[in-house]
């Protein structure tokens, strides 16, 4: 064996088992990095988020975003514009959650590429929340951020004037408002839901609408106003006088013209406006008439001014006077006979005539007119109304007598001329509720271009020749026909001398100018003064709706040194109550104590 030959060795074991081991180890290096790889590609790259919340699986994104989505429908809203504000939750708005974007984001930032996208350079991950608006009834959210126009108007008292601004009115479509919510619900979804402010407020831009009203109309209104209202107005009436007196040579007026002046603060309470939604701007606010609360003064006024017609009124077909002295005579004497009172024997037809119409007045119409008036130089109105032209005596409550007295007188003396005469002029007198019937002034002097001849009569105690004379005998008839009758007896003066042709006490004279014989009409009816004459005897009737009951009586005959004789009367007029007139019942008591003079011989 040579000396330099090495013995062999073989290391053929020791080789293999080296390679198995690294091949073992390779091998488990692959499956625990494979293991690693699928478990960190399971998981979401670092830095993913969800509405600001840090998540590392789409499972936890999942649930994040399903909170995220509860929170939002509950969310209150308030919606505003300058018309008015609404609060309501979200989910009322129709506002939800879709997450399928969200969940499909989640899987594919999973893979590989979002984690070599995420150590290559790229920033955190937002995973997207997609906000939907849509499908909800907005009607009442819409109608409370809207509103109507309001027009101008002008408000008018007696004491002022209020002018209402116009207000725009604000448009607000429900797409308007889905649009302002949708991006505002939007930017939410990158917010933690702590950080959302609450409520969310979203400024909504309406349409303006301007009013029909505008402040153009309000001033030509205000001018309008202005020029009705710069001075007063006066209405005018013809009425029936509620104290009419006579007058000389003229007997109790039945109508009066009046007025009655409206001031500015009256024709403000008149007035009101009225929209004209055909007129141009500036005329479409008008000042008219507004009847619906008028001054105290003007309703009393068109009370005076409701008159019913002025007519005349006769007598015909007059029952026969009284049989003279029928029946016997009373205390009173010859005179004094109940058949020449007797009102219930008087017939008669009442004819009427038309002089004037009456009125029966409409305040809208008058109101009307005196805004019409206003805007003319004259400033003047009449009380408008319907024309009563029924000339009907029942009209003025004249429907049958009341009273009547009959005197006689003997056939053909002068004296007789000048009775007929006086009960000629005031034959169909008529005396107004309230008024008063002086004979003397009505009749006025008694002169001979009047038909008045010259007569005995007395003067100062002495029997004297006057034109005129003998009108006394008419008094006493007027003055029985007032007694009877129950009216006021204002004045009148017995004679100096008792005629056995008057009732003792209960008779009166005349003469112009200073002894007059007066009634008060204190009934609330009118009435008609009938006279008829015959060739020995002068009847006067009244004629009216019965009123007063009256009842009377005549004392004896007192001695009296140097005198003829006193004698008393009295009579007791009731009148009873009447709730329709508003008029209380009550009795007027009259008591007149009469000395008479003895005759000159």
């Amino acid at each position: 064996m040579a000396s330099d030959d090495f013995p062999s060795v073989t290391f053929t074991h020791s080789t293999s088992r080296i390679w198995w081991i690294v091949g073992g180890l390779a091998v488990l290096v692959l499956i625990t990095g494979g293991i690693a790889l699928r478990v960190a590609f399971s998981s979401l790259p670092p830095q993913t988020t969800v509405a600001g919340v840090t998540v590392r699986t789409p499972a936890q994104a999942a649930r994040v975003a399903d909170d995220v989505a509860t929170r939002l429908v509950g969310l209150p809203v308030e919606l505003r514009t300058v018309a008015g504000s609404t609060t309501v939750p979200a989910g009322r708005l129709g506002a939800t959650l879709a997450t399928g974007d969200l969940r499909t984001a989640a899987e594919e930032a999973t893979g590989a590429d979002g984690w070599i996208e995420r150590f290559t350079g790229g920033g955190p991950v937002e995973l997207p929340l997609d906000v939907r608006v849509g499908g909800a009834d907005l009607d009442d959210v819409v109608q409370a951020v809207t509103r109507d126009p309001v027009d101008g108007d002008i408000q008018l008292t007696a004491t002022d004037v209020e002018v209402i601004d116009p207000v725009p009115g604000i448009d607000v479509t429900e797409q308007q408002v889905l649009d302002a919510i949708t991006p505002a619900l939007g930017d939410l979804a990158g917010l933690p839901a702590e950080q959302w402010p609450v409520p969310l407020v979203v400024e909504l831009d309406g349409q303006e609408t301007p009013p029909f009203i505008t402040n153009e109309s309000i001033d030509a209104a205000l001018e309008r106003l202005e020029e009705i209202t710069a001075e007063p107005v006066e209405l005018t009436a013809s009425v029936v006088p509620e104290d009419a007196q006579t007058v000389d040579g003229q007997g109790v007026p039945t109508r009066e013209e009046v007025r009655l002046l409206l001031a500015p603060a009256d024709l403000r309470q008149l007035l009101t406006t009225q929209v004209d939604r055909d007129a141009i701007q500036r005329q479409r606010l008008q000042i008219v008439g507004d009847p619906s609360d008028p001054p105290a003064a003007l309703t009393e006024f068109l009370d005076r001014a409701a008159v019913v017609p002025d007519m005349t009124i006769s007598v015909e077909n007059r029952s026969p006077v009284p049989e003279r002295g029928a029946g016997e005579a009373g205390p009173g004497g010859p005179a004094d006979r109940a058949a020449y009172a007797d009102v219930g024997t008087v017939t008669g037809d009442l004819v009427a005539t038309l002089r004037e119409p009456g009125l029966e007045p409409d305040l809208a119409d008058t109101v009307d007119a005196v805004v019409e008036a206003a805007q003319t130089p004259l400033r003047t109105a009449e009380v408008q109304g319907e024309p009563v032209t029924d000339a009907d005596p029942a009209l003025l409550g004249v429907v049958e007598p009341v009273s009547t007295y009959t005197t006689f007188f003997t056939p053909g003396e002068v004296r007789n001329t000048n009775i007929r005469r006086i009960a000629e002029i005031l034959d169909g007198t008529l005396v107004p509720p309230g008024a008063n019937l002086e004979i003397n002034h009505a009749v006025g002097r008694r002169t001979a271009e009047d038909g008045f001849v010259a007569a005995g009569a007395i003067l100062d105690g002495e029997f004297v020749s006057d034109v005129g004379g003998g009108v006394s005998q008419f008094a006493t008839t007027f003055f029985n026909a007032m007694w009877f009758a129950g009216v006021d007896i204002i004045t009148h003066r017995p004679h100096s001398f008792w005629f056995e042709r008057y009732p003792a006490g209960r008779e009166a004279t005349i003469d112009y100018p200073g002894v007059d014989l007066e009634l008060n009409n204190n009934t609330p009816y009118w009435i008609l003064v009938d006279t008829h004459t015959t060739e020995d005897s002068v009847t006067v009737t009244f004629w009216s709706t019965p009123y007063f009951e009256v009842t009377q009586s005549i004392g004896p005959r007192e001695p009296v040194p140097g005198q003829d004789f006193r004698v008393t009367i009295q009579r007791e007029a009731v009148a009873p109550a009447i709730p329709e007139l508003e008029l209380e019942g009550f009795t007027d008591d009259d008591r007149f104590v009469q000395t008479y003079g003895i005759p000159p011989s």
